[in-house]
């Protein structure tokens, strides 16, 4: 019996003793939840797969415990995925997901990266639609309860320009996302993505979006979303299809206190190395309504340079011919426009509430292949892109005149009204 015992408080011992060993202690929790709204039922599929793939990687090597949790729609062709669904993926912060090895490097594809997820049927329907995008985001919020949140967007996307919420398939102004049912494509438009988005997470903290989309760095995008998220990852120009090199990224993204500077630059680093294109910047969105109020002091300030200005001499972002449509001149870069009224010269109190909001950025300024050779001189890149709405004539005025809170926000409206427009 006293030999029992001592086996008995021997064991118990070893046991209190391997809380002090490494291998054994349960690892510090990561604070943040990153999510994932993966818009795939388009012909993107196979590239945010890949993107999918990334973040797993990421995901493993983490060495706190952490959850990603991934909305998927994917298109008629996936054959991993047959409808939408939400996966749950948990690291342990030891190299286990959801309580099993993390798969080695050679099995690491999309049908095995599916088949390891803990996974929920998500809400069914259009993945664009504002009811479904909301009632998702806040499964995987209940799935995955969390102090804070950082969300991944992946799909087609047009920054502020007005997509039609249903269209046929072909016609490339896209708006946010892109869901193809039926030789149809469903979008949906900036204005009410915001919304969707300060409803969705109304009791949670969501710390950034990274949109891994094109076309959305401008004001009239993070202006929209400056009630919605304290940062966004943006692209001035279209990305590239491959997407964001997630696996370079999760590190950062995880993070309590995101390093914007290096995720934009393992970013551009990336595209740098494979031949690509790209641009990125963080903007704190909580800083638009100062950057607002600069440009609309300059611009009520400099009318009458306005009304004169060259806009085709500043750079601008908007690709020339994409697909069937040219979104040449959709926005140019904000610092750039500041300086044409100004002698060339950026306004010292300007330039601090600019480096105030672009908290980082980067760009390729030696791509030289077209249509994606825009930037060719990256001290004219200052990360985010705005409209000229009086000087530019093109179909989309009325759409953002009429809808685009940056609009009035920035004082075309009374540039518009001196001009007699």
């Amino acid at each position: 019996m006293k030999k029992f015992l001592f086996y008995v408080i021997s064991v118990l011992m070893l046991a209190a003793c391997s809380d002090d060993t490494p291998g054994l202690t349960p690892a510090e929790k990561n604070e943040r939840t990153i999510l994932a709204y993966l818009a795939a039922n388009n012909n993107l599929d196979g590239y945010i797969q890949q993107n999918v793939i990334w973040m797993y990687q990421g995901l493993a090597r983490q060495k706190k415990q952490s959850t990603l949790v991934i909305y998927y729609k994917p298109s008629s062709s996936n054959p991993s995925i047959r409808q939408a669904e939400i996966l749950v993926y948990k690291t342990d912060g030891y190299g286990n997901i959801n309580n099993q090895p993390a798969l080695a490097d050679s099995l690491q594809n999309f049908k095995n990266i599916v088949a390891q997820a803990d996974v929920h049927t998500a809400i069914a329907g259009v993945s664009t639609d504002a009811a479904v995008m909301e009632a998702n985001l806040k499964e995987m919020q209940t799935i995955a309860p969390a102090l804070s949140y950082g969300l991944l967007f992946g799909s087609h996307a047009t920054g502020w320009l007005e997509g039609e919420p249903v269209h046929n398939s072909g016609i490339s102004t896209f708006s946010i996302g892109i869901d193809e049912v039926n030789n149809h494509q469903y979008t949906i438009n900036l204005p009410e993505f915001a919304q969707t988005m300060e409803r969705s997470f109304s009791n949670s903290i969501l710390d950034y979006i990274a949109f891994d989309a094109c076309m959305m760095g401008t004001t009239e995008v993070c202006y929209e979303l400056r009630n919605a998220t304290h940062y966004c990852l943006v692209s001035a120009m279209e990305t590239p299809a491959d997407g964001i090199p997630y696996h370079r990224l999760m590190d950062d993204l995880f993070s309590a206190n995101v390093n914007w500077t290096s995720v934009c630059s393992n970013i551009i680093s990336y595209n740098r190395s494979e031949g690509l294109w790209g641009t990125f910047a963080a903007v704190d969105c909580t800083k638009m309504e100062e950057l607002a109020e600069a440009v609309k002091n300059q611009l009520t300030t400099h009318i009458e340079e306005l009304n004169t200005l060259d806009y085709t001499t500043i750079q601008q972002f908007g690709v020339t011919s994409s697909y069937t449509s040219d979104f040449k001149y959709f926005s140019f870069d904000v610092a750039e426009v500041i300086k044409a009224l100004n002698g060339d010269s950026l306004p010292q109190d300007f330039k601090q509430v600019l480096d105030e909001t672009v908290v980082a950025q980067d760009c390729i300024d030696t791509f030289n292949q077209w249509p994606y050779d825009i930037i060719t001189d990256k001290d004219k890149f200052c990360g985010i892109g705005m409209y000229l709405p009086t000087l530019v004539n093109k179909s989309w005025n009325n759409y953002y005149r009429s809808s685009i809170a940056w609009y009035k926000a920035a004082g075309w409206d009374s540039v518009a009204a001196s001009a007699g427009n």
